[in-house]
């Protein structure tokens, strides 16, 4: 028993190690991106590219309705036909809504209502797969293959850095945020070929011709509105703040904004990759079938890890950009120590709450977990309308670190609470 033990913690390990690695090396990847935008296409560049990058992690929540919330937890434990046939149904919803959607703005345009952006078809492309990988990377991690899901998120995001800016530097006439575009788009193709293997053992033919569920999604997009306005609030509270700073300012107040926000959001990621999403199931598990008890043990050593690897990290990445990459680059990058230290302290903080989040939704919380984070994007929203014209960037970072401390006390508050009702609280979904 004790070997088997052993095995058993070592594996336990295994899991958010593999996810650490496949997670660093992609942010190492995107932020060397970010480096490479800022030193030879300019601040007003890494703006535009943040702006874009923004609007492919909005899309697919805003046309997701809500219902990956209920996916994740009804994957937990389905057998290979019935968890595909799940995820086929909500791949269909999201194609619906971007086609709709897709109509709708190129009618706009045709029309000249709204101007069409430049480089459209690349940005029409990301949006699109980058909506569908969404969905399939949470369907991954619902199905216990976080390594296979943060693998394919490398392959998107971070992987075909290594020609935009390799090609780049090799050859100036490539050094444009087109070229960067479209190495984005082919990866996103190359990720869903990776896919198909990690899918082997499911019965893709079978499921293929299941018939669509059509009840089963409006049932879904039915009782997910709360948890909509949720999702909403969760990607607001993370990417809002740049359209916020781009429209009080500019561009490369935009770009410098976006390259301290992508150093903070590694620390967040990554900690994240290797405690947070792993966790998840064994959270839902733990309360099922362990109760109360054996949830809170879950809960405070998801917490502890959170602390362990979050703040060290956190000091060190602080360390390198405020202190190492002036001695590395003659040419500086427009670094400022006040703001990063405040945008990471923001971005541990934000783990500790997310911690507790994921305690809400282990336990079926959801109308207090959806309160607190509409709550916590309104907050956000208006702190930093409030700073930013009183303390410039700065106060952008101010305002992260007060949102995320309140959502922090805020979602504690709520389980405090649940712990005082007892055993007998009910799922208030």
């Amino acid at each position: 028993m004790p070997a088997a033990s052993f095995v058993l913690r070592r594996q336990a390990l295994a899991i958010p190690a593999a996810n650490l690695s496949v997670r660093a090396l992609g942010l190492a990847m995107r932020l060397g991106l970010v480096v490479y935008l800022a030193r030879y296409l300019g601040m007003d560049a890494v703006g535009q590219f943040g702006l874009i990058q923004g609007a492919a992690s909005l899309t697919p929540v805003v046309l997701g309705w809500g219902v990956t919330y209920y996916l994740g937890r009804e994957l937990v434990g389905r057998p290979p036909f019935e968890a595909g046939r799940l995820v086929r149904d909500r791949l269909m919803l999201t194609i619906a809504s971007l086609a709709a959607t897709g109509a709708v703005l190129a009618a706009l345009m045709l029309t000249e209502t709204i101007e069409a952006p430049r480089a459209l078809p690349w940005i029409a492309a990301i949006l699109f797969l980058e909506s569908l990988a969404f969905d399939l990377h949470f369907a991954l991690i619902s199905i216990g293959k976080p390594v296979a899901a943060n693998f394919l998120l490398f392959v998107r995001s971070g992987l075909w850095v290594f020609p935009a800016a390799g090609l780049g530097l090799a050859f100036p006439a490539l050094r444009t945020l087109d070229f960067v575009l479209l190495c984005w788009t082919l990866a996103l193709i190359a990720n869903f070929g990776v896919l198909l293997p990690i899918l082997a053992a499911w019965p893709l033919a079978a499921i293929a011709r299941a018939r669509v569920d059509r009840d089963w999604i409006a049932a879904r997009m039915r009782g997910s509105k709360l948890i909509y306005l949720n999702d909403l609030g969760i990607v607001g509270m993370a990417y809002l703040d740049r359209y916020i700073v781009h429209s009080m300012l500019d561009l490369r107040a935009t770009g410098i904004f976006v390259l301290h926000w992508a150093i903070a959001n590694a620390v967040h990621v990554l900690v994240t990759a290797a405690t947070v999403q792993v966790s998840l199931p064994v959270l839902v598990s733990a309360y099922r079938e362990g109760g109360d008890r054996e949830w809170r043990i879950e809960l405070s050593a998801l917490v502890l890890r959170v602390l362990a690897i979050g703040a060290p990290l956190a000091l060190l990445v602080f360390a390198v950009a405020v202190f190492g990459l002036p001695l590395i680059w003659a040419e500086a990058l427009p670094i400022s120590g006040p703001l990063l230290a405040l945008m990471l302290s923001s971005a541990i903080i934000r783990l500790l709450a997310d911690a507790l989040n994921y305690g809400l939704y282990s336990r079926g919380l959801d109308r207090s977990l959806a309160g607190t984070n509409i709550l916590g994007a309104i907050v956000a929203v208006l702190l930093s309308l409030a700073l930013l014209p009183w303390l410039g960037l700065v106060g952008v970072g101010l305002a992260m670190v007060l949102n995320a401390s309140l959502l922090l006390v805020a979602r504690a508050a709520v389980l405090a609470a649940r712990h005082r009702i007892g055993p007998a609280e009910r799922a208030d979904d």
